[in-house]
């Protein structure tokens, strides 16, 4: 048995703040993660975050048939899609830095 016994005077035990902290990491994370949503958001346009949204959401895979939904080439996807990326990237990098 591995499970920590709590102290018989206060009722507390080693692991409440490890735990304490893994629930506050979890929270920051969560609320980093809103905050990058919201700044992509501002920062893309309307077609990268159609497109972006297609490819990582909705799961669509081929370039080729996401460009076919929306009218246009799979280059121009990739392109859409590596830009889309690189806000997502600079954005993450700010929060956690």
């Amino acid at each position: 048995m591995n499970k920590i016994e709590p102290c018989e005077m206060c009722g507390r035990y080693d692991g409440d703040m490890k735990e304490k902290w893994q629930v506050r990491e979890l929270e920051v994370d969560k609320m980093n993660l809103l905050l990058a949503g919201i700044l992509f958001a501002q920062s893309a346009t309307h077609r990268q975050i159609e497109l972006f949204m297609s490819k990582y959401y909705i799961g669509r895979e081929s370039y080729s048939d996401i460009g076919r939904d929306f009218g246009i080439s799979k280059q121009a996807v990739a392109k859409a899609i590596d830009r889309s990326c690189d806000i997502i990237t600079e954005i993450i990098n700010k929060l956690s830095g």
